[in-house]
């Protein structure tokens, strides 16, 4: 189990769910973008939840190894879904040209001049 830190509260999850948090977070603000996600959580009390939690480049995280035994019960495919969104995230800018292809020179450029 690993203790999910944001700005608003701190979420007991599993190792997987929680890892799978940070990687789509680094997905999420290398592109510039934000998100919610539903991840299950498991409350003081020991009860088993889901939180929504806002995910993006303002909005920091940290994890905490728990060191408790008990997982969720969902874990692994929480994980899934969240890897899966971070996998989908497409960049936003592309290469000009491709590679070995050069621009073209404008009109009454000289390249020996450079």
């Amino acid at each position: 189990m690993k203790t999910l830190i944001t700005q608003v509260g701190t979420y007991l999850t599993g190792d997987a769910t929680a890892d799978a948090v940070v990687q789509y977070w680094l997905a999420l603000t290398e592109e510039r973008r934000t998100d919610v996600v539903d991840i299950p959580v498991v409350g003081s009390g020991g009860e088993r939840s889901n939180v929504r939690l806002a995910l993006g480049t303002m909005l920091p995280i940290a994890v905490v190894d728990a060191g408790l035994a008990p997982e969720i019960d969902d874990d692994e495919g929480a994980a899934r879904r969240l890897l899966a969104r971070a996998h989908a995230l497409t960049p936003k800018a592309g290469p000009a040209f491709e590679p070995g292809d050069e621009p073209e020179e404008p009109d009454g450029y000289d390249s020996a001049l450079m």
